[in-house]
């Protein structure tokens, strides 16, 4: 009784090793990537991208393609404005002609450079 006890434990705990090795269980240390698009664009845009390299850079507007091609009209709006004022496409730098775009097709009062500047603030954490 107590061996058969003892081999199932020792066949559990191997096909666990196997299956996590081959990546087939969705947690654990052994899963090779838990990140989402959303998750690293969710984090660039709180640590900023100032110190970013430029393969990293390029990552970072594949995720924001990646998202952006999952939001609707007014969000992908809302969501160009953003990525505009906080240069995630642009390593940092603000893109204020796209930003003034994304502005104007949300319908705002002001999208002149000080309301975007004021924009820019509010967007950062």
């Amino acid at each position: 009784m107590r061996v058969a006890l003892v081999l199932t434990y020792v066949a559990a705990a191997g096909l666990g090793y196997l299956l996590g090795v081959r990546g087939l269980l969705p947690y654990g240390p052994l899963k090779s990537s838990t990140s989402t698009p959303l998750a690293r664009l969710g984090l660039a845009l709180r640590d900023g991208t100032g110190k970013a390299d430029a393969a990293s850079l390029s990552l970072l507007r594949g995720d924001t393609d990646a998202v952006r091609a999952t939001l609707g009209v007014p969000e992908r709006d809302a969501f160009d404005l953003v990525v505009a004022l906080r240069g995630l496409k642009n390593g940092g730098k603000p893109d204020v002609a796209a930003a003034e775009r994304s502005c104007r097709a949300l319908k705002l009062a002001r999208c002149d450079a000080r309301a975007l500047e004021v924009l820019q603030k509010r967007s950062a954490p």
